[in-house]
């Protein structure tokens, strides 16, 4: 019989608690080193948060125990989760910032950069948020909260008692993901791209956006669906409006109890229409979990001869050591024995996929726990077939160098992944799901390239789903589009500080391919009933997202195409399959930022012409750089739409659906 874990864990160096007790001083002083660095400039007189930890292999979670903290202001920065342990995020019994300035914020970063021509810096001194990923706050209220972000840096389960913004001034910024939020104030998502938010009572004004903002289950103030007739100017933000989602499934999350012990929180799947729309801030419909059943595991961090917590060497990052593969067992062994998984801040070298064998069992990051694939191409997390109920949250997957030939562990089809939600059919019979007790995959960002000085790593698709009735929550699969440095290696482009990530390399006046951080498929749906709720997909080499299910949905996409394929790229970013009869997608957005050669895709979008298949307001961008997108999209044999280019930005399929 297994053994209990200990209801108050004995947290790593990098997990922070706080304490409404305790000096707001010292909380900011232990926070200060987790913040992004400051840069001084303009002779000293101004200073400016940077992007330095951009590729750091550090992680922390600053955990922050129920009650009151007055003017405790502090930036969350990379790789950083900020979570109150309350069982509500409203009220008695809630994380609450006390102050006009209190509690986590995000501004634009680099303020100090110069403006140059074709650049992403507007004015001088507005600095950016295209590039501030990795980093969540949620569970807690706060009077005010500032979170100028992009992609894979969610704000969750939030009361804001007066005004909430999105940006800082006019930087730039690319979209991020809001969701179970109430705000008393206003909104405003300034100039943001692309902006998602599901299940926010809006109180008060909603303002801002550039080309798209998406709202599923949103209730109050929510602005209004665009209207086609007449058509609005291309460059008008489109609002799109979905009223009732199907499903709503939340996030797990910890919770300090009175005794001073911890539990999981797992929030219970609902389809009843009064249940899928606005916030839920309180623990009705939640099952609650004792510690005693969660195994808290911890990543080997690395330290100094002081026991500093330090940066991971470069040179031995890829060397599986006798130690990650103990601690891969050691995680198997507590799903094996039907605990669930609480990951702690760190990154885990994994020697073999974990498998949940075991239905409703979950794992949770915290602070940006990150799992790197095993080096035969197997997954990072495997759910198994009928495992019904299983939740995946919060946690970066990240490929490897495949050191090793296939094994065991390998799917069963020979597809290398990152993560499997489901197996591969091998019986002619779809794993239908539970429509009661669906999956959920939260908060999880995948990525091909980053810290990793080695850029052979790869992956087949970062996410395959396979199980049905399996819900999407705000997902990030990214191929990188630029890299962490070597040391004393040259920039391939001076215009920025990160390699550029090349699938050809010019030597000696001959393009020569090098095939760096390569990824077919972000994501890839086979299941029926999957429904996906903030999707952003990027610079795979070929379809970004393939949706093969019946009865699913995507609400919001942003996809950017990759920006070093050459003239032969013959792909697509959002794939519905011709052999799909039902299916929906709401805010569908594909850009062009092709750097290397002059492409001109083909379409953003193509899906079959079917009388149940429906696309609300698609759109492409031409982002940047040469070439551009030939249509819009393909619906069946008609192509739709203008050509995006130079000359023309931004082109709409249609607003709406193409049949009003």
């Amino acid at each position: 019989m297994a053994s209990d874990e200990p209801k108050q864990p004995e947290w790593p160096i990098n997990v922070m608690i706080f304490k409404p007790g305790d000096d707001v001083a010292d909380i900011k002083k232990r926070i200060k080193p987790t913040e992004d660095p400051i840069t001084y400039f303009d002779e000293g007189k101004k200073w400016t948060h940077n992007s330095d930890h951009h590729f750091s292999t550090k992680r922390f979670a600053l955990l922050f125990a129920p009650g009151e903290y007055k003017d405790c202001q502090f930036e969350v920065g990379y790789y950083v989760q900020m979570a109150g342990l309350g069982k509500v995020a409203k009220g008695k019994g809630a994380v609450i910032f006390n102050g006009e300035k209190s509690g986590p914020f995000v501004p634009a970063l680099n303020k100090d950069s110069p403006v140059t021509e074709g650049g992403s810096i507007p004015y001088p001194g507005s600095g950016l948020c295209l590039d501030t990923f990795w980093r969540i706050a949620e569970n807690f209220s706060a009077e005010n909260v500032q979170w100028a972000v992009s992609q894979a840096a969610p704000l969750r389960r939030v009361y804001v008692r007066n005004n909430l913004e999105f940006g800082d001034g006019g930087a730039y910024s690319s979209g991020g993901f809001l969701s179970n939020a109430e705000v008393d104030g206003d909104c405003n998502y300034i100039a943001n791209q692309q902006w998602f938010s599901r299940a926010v009572n809006f109180k008060g004004k909603v303002s801002g956006g550039a080309w798209s903002i998406v709202f599923a289950g949103c209730t109050g103030n929510t602005p209004p669906m665009t209207e086609g007739t007449p058509m609005p100017a291309p460059d008008k933000c489109v609002v799109t409006v979905e009223d009732i989602p199907k499903v709503r499934l939340e996030k797990p999350y910890i919770v300090l109890n009175e005794n001073g012990d911890y539990e999981l929180h797992v929030p219970q799947a609902t389809t009843d229409e009064k249940l899928t729309t606005g916030p839920h801030l309180d623990d009705s419909n939640t099952e609650i979990r004792c510690f005693s059943k969660v195994k808290v595991g911890k990543a080997i961090l690395p330290l100094d001869e002081d026991g500093n917590y330090i940066e991971y060497d470069d040179d031995n990052y890829n060397d599986l050591t006798d130690a990650d593969k103990e601690l891969t067992l050691e995680l198997q062994q507590a799903l094996d024995e039907g605990k669930d998984l609480v990951l702690c801040p760190g990154i885990y070298f994994l020697s073999q996929p974990l498998v949940v064998k075991k239905e409703n069992q979950v794992i949770l990051g915290i602070g940006i726990a990150t799992l790197i694939a095993p080096q035969d191409g197997s997954p990072c997390i495997r759910v198994q077939t009928a495992t019904h109920g299983v939740r995946v949250a919060s946690m970066v997957l990240e490929a490897s160098v495949q050191k090793e030939s296939s094994s065991v562990n390998n799917n069963s089809d020979k597809v290398k992944s990152l993560i499997d939600f489901g197996e591969p059919d091998k019986t002619g019979i779809i794993d239908p799901g539970d429509p009661s007790n669906p999956g959920l995959i939260s908060d999880i960002f995948t990525r091909v390239g980053g810290s990793n000085l080695d850029r052979s790593v790869k992956t087949d698709v970062m996410v395959r789903i396979f199980s049905g009735n399996v819900v999407g929550d705000n997902l990030w699969l990214w191929r990188a589009d630029h890299v962490k440095n070597r040391p004393g290696e040259k920039l391939n482009d001076p215009n920025f500080p990160y390699h550029q990530v090349r699938i050809w390399e010019e030597v000696d006046g001959k393009q020569v391919r090098v095939d760096e951080c390569m990824v077919n498929n972000a994501i890839v749906v086979y299941g029926n009933h999957v429904n996906i709720y903030g999707l952003f997909a990027e610079h795979t080499v070929e379809d970004q997202m393939i949706w093969k299910g019946e009865h699913g949905s995507v609400c919001f996409f942003q996809c950017e195409l990759p920006y070093d394929v050459n003239a032969e790229f013959s792909h697509t970013g959002y794939h519905v399959h011709e052999d799909v009869d039902i299916h929906h997608g709401r805010g569908i957005g594909v850009y062009s930022n092709f750097q290397c050669f002059d492409v001109v895709a083909a379409k953003g979008l193509m899906f079959p012409d079917k009388e149940l298949i429906s696309i609300q307001n698609p759109f492409t961008v031409f982002l940047n750089g040469k070439g551009g997108i030939e249509k819009v999209l393909h619906k069946g044999e008609e192509k739709v739409g203008e050509t995006v280019s130079e000359l023309t930005k931004i082109a709409r399929g249609w607003i709406g659906y193409d049949s009003e």
